[in-house]
């Protein structure tokens, strides 16, 4: 009788134990969600400002493409509704070969000239269709904004 006891609580235990590892493993899923979650709204919100910044001209276009290349970058895969960024991408890329802080600050006053005038270049070459994928990005931005936070 005392051996039927004994094993009624050990598998009570088991029970309790297992039911209790589920529960903190749903919460812990529950908050990687939210983290998830609260770092794409931060990622759409910077998105927003950089494009808007960009179509205001309050920043150069390379460097918004460049800092909206990497935002992008960390999207989800799934994000929707897709929109052609692609002259975002391409500009930060073709200016991924430029020299930036200490590098920029150990070259002579003429490799620094050099390099902001390809650079500027680049951007007379390409600020129409990056200026054209900024807008697209705008006219998504809330949508993305919904459909992340959900």
């Amino acid at each position: 009788m005392v051996w039927k006891l004994i094993l009624a609580v050990l598998v009570g235990l088991a029970i309790g134990a297992a039911l209790g590892g589920l529960a903190w493993r749903w919460m812990a899923r529950r908050q990687e969600r939210a983290r998830q979650t609260a770092r794409y709204r931060e990622l759409v919100d910077s998105l927003d400002v950089l494009s808007r910044a960009l179509l205001q001209g309050q920043v150069d276009s390379s460097e918004a493409s460049i800092r909206m290349a990497v935002l992008l970058d960390c999207l989800p895969p799934d994000v929707a509704p897709k929109v052609d960024l692609a002259a975002i991408h391409q500009l930060a890329e073709d200016c991924g070969g430029f020299d930036r802080g200490e590098e920029r600050r150990r070259l002579t006053p003429a490799e620094r000239n050099r390099q902001d005038l390809a650079r500027l270049q680049l951007e007379d070459d390409q600020n129409p269709a990056v200026l054209a994928a900024a807008g697209r990005l705008q006219g998504v931005i809330g949508q993305w904004r919904t459909r992340l936070s959900a």
